[in-house]
């Protein structure tokens, strides 16, 4: 067989094994990450001192009117009460 064909599927072969650990480890900092987020989120549940049911109704109410994500978005609700008055 062709020397460099041998050589670059040593290539190849190494480059797949490097893949391959460096993808375990990106899933190992995804799972981190999230444990993490986690630990903060419940933290910050446990500040405000909410029960799980207290937490899900909040959620829910969230859902239904969300809060503005901005300057803009409390002025075009300021604008909207005024012409429903």
């Amino acid at each position: 067989m062709n020397p460099k064909v041998v050589k670059l599927k040593e290539e190849l072969e190494k480059n797949c094994k490097k893949i391959e650990k460096l993808q375990t480890r990106n899933k190992t900092i995804r799972t981190t990450i999230t444990e993490i987020e986690n630990t903060d989120i419940i933290g910050m549940v446990r500040a405000f001192d909410l029960s799980p049911d207290q937490l899900m109704e909040l959620l829910c109410e969230l859902k239904k009117t969300p809060v503005p994500e901005g300057p803009d978005d409390i002025v075009k609700r300021m604008e909207e009460s005024k012409l429903e008055e």
